[in-house]
Order: C-alpha cells, then structure tokens, then sequence
C-alpha cells in the first residue's frame, strides 16, 4: 500500500503542478512545471505514502489531529493581533512559531488524555465524549476554514499560495486512498524511488537559475519552497 501511495504521490504531484506552470510565460512553461513538479513530489510521494501506512487511525494520530484543529481556535485569534499590533514582522514570526509550537504540545497531550479516557469509559459516557470531541475538533476545522475564506479576500499572492497548498493537500489524500491497478504496480515498483529522485533532481537543478527564481518566488512560492529548502 505505501509502495502504491508512493507511486500515485507522484503522478499526483504532476497534476498538482500543472496549474501552477500555466501562470508562466510559454517560453517558460516547461522548466516551470519541471520545478513546480519536482517542488510538489519532494512532499507529496512521501506523505501519502505516510498516509498509507498509517490506515486504519491509532489513537496516537487521532489524538494528533485533534490536537492540531484544537489549536486553531487559539492560534488564529492571536496572529491576527500580531499581525495588527506588530510591525517587525521576522519577530512576529518568530513569536508565532514559538506560542504555536506550546499551544499545539498542550492541545495533543489533552487530545490524547481525551481520547485515551473516553475509550476506558462506559458505552454512555464514551458517546458524549466522542461527541465533545467531535465537536471541538469541528470547531477548530471551522476556525481554519473562516480564516483561510479571510485571507483569499486579501493579496493576490496570499490567494494563490493557499489554493496551492489546498491542491497539494488534497492530491496528496487522494494519492494515499486510490491504489494503482496492480498490473501497473508490479512494472511501476522498480523505478518509482528511481524516477522521484530524478524528478526532484532535474527541479532542483532547473529551479537554480536567478531569473527562474525570482519567477517562482513571484508566482508559486508555496511549490517552490521544498526545493528551497532542500537547497535549490
């Protein structure tokens, strides 16, 4: 199943990319896609392959995604202030990241305190608290979901970074939930890891140009940030 996972991530990461590529001139189009591709398999053929394999949901990731949607309803209100009442915005930054880091340690550990609890409970009491949980949680994805419809309201650049991090994330579930036939899996196995590394590599090499940079920087700096921190 990863293997397959690992394999669809990176076809994945081609039809991710290619949205991206036409925001380019035609001259450019090509090179464009190779690097957004190569930007886009860099995460997604490893993380659905993680995906994969972590079907069916321990009550350590359950606890996780609790704890992170719980950590929304903190966190949004609180960069909205930095980014209001603060003008050094590499120290707002660096502020966020740091409260966020906490708040999302606190939230998984009383995520997964809540969860382990309502499994040692009777029939009754583990039906509210898997409601409670529930709802908090839903609560969290609101929260995300009504900041992510604010921000789209805001800079174009904003715009478009979220609707690409939004189809990489979404591919991504996909590329983790719909296996390869398994003939094509069988001929696939032995070039997949072959194939990846070549993709990233040929982005990496092709995304080093400063022109092409600039560009990327410009117009999909989301799909370029892999391979920035990769080293591209």
């Amino acid at each position: 199943m990863r293997r397959s996972a690992f394999l669809m991530g990176l076809i994945a990461a081609s039809v991710a990319a290619w949205p991206a590529a036409r925001r380019f001139e035609t001259g450019l189009f090509w090179q464009a896609f190779a690097v957004c591709t190569a930007g886009c398999a860099l995460i997604m053929a490893p993380l659905a392959a993680a995906l994969a394999g972590g079907l069916p949901a321990s009550p350590f990731r359950r606890a996780l995604a609790v704890g992170v949607l719980l950590a929304a309803l903190p966190l949004l209100p609180l960069a909205t202030v930095l980014k209001s009442a603060t003008h050094h915005r590499p120290l707002a930054g660096v502020t966020f990241a740091v409260i966020a880091g906490l708040v999302l340690l606190a939230t998984s550990a009383f995520g997964a305190r809540l969860v382990t609890w309502a499994g040692a409970q009777g029939p009754k009491v583990r039906a509210s608290a898997r409601f409670a949980i529930v709802t908090l949680a839903a609560l969290g994805a609101a929260a995300m979901l009504l900041a992510l419809l604010q921000g789209l309201k805001g800079a174009s650049q904003f715009r478009t970074g979220s609707y690409d991090a939004l189809r990489v994330l979404g591919f991504t579930t996909l590329a983790a939930r719909v296996p390869l036939p398994g003939a094509l899996l069988r001929r696939a196995l032995g070039f997949g890891l072959a194939a990846w590394v070549l993709v990233v590599t040929v982005g990496v090499c092709l995304g080093r140009a400063p022109a092409m940079q600039a560009a990327l920087a410009a117009r999909c700096p989301v799909l370029n940030w892999p391979l920035l921190w990769l080293g591209g």
